[in-house]
C-alpha cells in the first residue's frame, strides 16, 4: 500500500478518531516504517548519502520527522558514527521513537526533541490537522509563517491547527566538538534559513555537504527569500547544486531555484562528490 493511497487513507481516517494518541503512533509507526524500509518513501537525494556519509563520521537531520533521512544516515555512518536528529512534535518524535527501534536504528541515532533556530527560546509551531484527526507531521512549521497568502491551497490546505510551544536550540551551542561532520540536511518549512544562521560556525568548521528544501512560498510567509538562503551559503564559500536524474551535481543560479531539495557544496571539501559534479 504506498504511502499516501486510497487505502491508507481511508484506514487513517477510521481509525485515528477512534484510537489513543499512544495507538495511533503504533499504527504509524508500523506503516511508516515498512514504507522507508521497502522505499515507498523516497527522495532522489537520499542517493548522496552513501556518497557524502563514511563509517565513522557524524551527519545532522534537522526537522527528522518520522526518520527516513535518519535511516540511511544511520546505515552510513555505521556504529562508530552518529547522526543527530531533531524533532520537536511530541506525536512525531514518539513515532521517530517506534521506527527507530523498529528498523533498529536508535542505536547510532540520537533523536533531539527540539527545535533548530538562530537562537535559543521556546517557539510556538502551528501543527496542520487532516481530517481524520490526525498532524501532517511533514507540514509542521513554526507559528509565524503568513499562511493567508496567494497559494495556500497547494502549500497549507488543511482547514485546522493546532499550536504548540516547543524548545528551540542552535546548533552551534547544542552540538560543540562534533568530528568528522560529513552532512547536514534540513527541512523544516520555510524556517530552514534561521536554523542554518543558528549552524553557522559549525558550517564554517567543517564544510559539510548541506541537503535543505527550499520552498520560495514558505520562506516568503517569513519575509525571506531564496537570495536570502543562497546569499548565506555564498558568504561561507558554498556552491549550489541540483541533483539530477542522472545522479549528477548540475552547478544552478540562484534565479532558477524553485521548490525542491538544494545541495550546496564547499569546494575545499567536495571530494566525495567531485566525479559528480557537472563543469560550468
Amino acid at each position: 500500500m504506498a504511502s499516501n493511497s486510497l487505502p491508507r487513507r481511508m484506514v487513517k481516517k477510521l481509525l485515528a478518531p477512534l484510537l489513543g494518541e499512544a495507538t495511533y503512533s503504533v499504527i504509524q509507526a508500523v506503516a511508516m516504517g515498512w514504507d522507508i524500509k521497502r522505499r515507498a518513501w523516497w527522495e532522489p537525494e537520499l542517493e548522496l548519502v552513501d556518497r557524502v556519509v563514511r563509517d565513522g563520521d557524524s551527519a545532522i537531520d534537522i526537522g527528522a520527522n518520522f526518520g527516513v533521512w535518519a535511516y540511511y544516515l544511520s546505515r552510513a555512518v555505521g556504529p562508530t558514527g552518529k547522526v543527530y536528529s531533531f524533532e520537536p512534535i511530541p506525536f512525531t518524535a514518539k513515532t521517530f521513537r517506534l521506527i527507530a527501534r523498529g528498523l533498529g536504528f536508535d542505536k547510532n541515532v540520537e533523536l533531539v526533541e527540539k527545535g533548530c533556530g538562530e537562537e535559543r527560546g521556546v517557539v510556538s509551531f502551528t501543527v496542520p490537522v487532516m481530517e481524520t484527526g490526525a498532524i501532517s507531521a511533514g507540514l509542521v512549521h513554526m507559528t509565524g509563517r503568513n499562511d493567508s497568502r496567494p497559494g495556500r491551497e497547494t502549500h497549507a490546505r488543511f482547514p485546522q491547527t493546532r499550536s504548540i510551544e516547543c524548545e528551540v536550540v542552535t546548533i552551534d551551542d547544542y552540538l560543540p566538538g562534533l568530528e568528522r561532520l560529513s552532512l547536514l540536511k534540513c527541512d523544516v518549512e520555510g524556517a530552514d534559513l534561521y536554523a542554518l544562521r543558528g549552524a553557522r560556525r559549525t558550517l564554517e568548521e567543517h564544510k559539510p555537504v548541506v541537503i535543505v528544501e527550499i520552498t520560495p512560498w514558505f520562506l516568503e510567509g517569513f519575509g525571506l527569500s531564496v537570495a536570502d538562503v543562497t546569499g548565506f551559503f555564498d558568504e561561507l564559500g558554498y556552491r549550489c547544486y541540483r541533483y539530477d536524474d542522472g545522479g549528477r551535481l548540475v552547478p544552478t543560479p540562484k534565479d532558477a531555484i524553485v521548490e525542491d531539495n538544494w545541495i550546496f557544496v564547499h569546494p575545499a571539501n567536495d571530494r566525495r562528490v567531485r566525479a559528480l559534479i557537472v563543469d560550468g
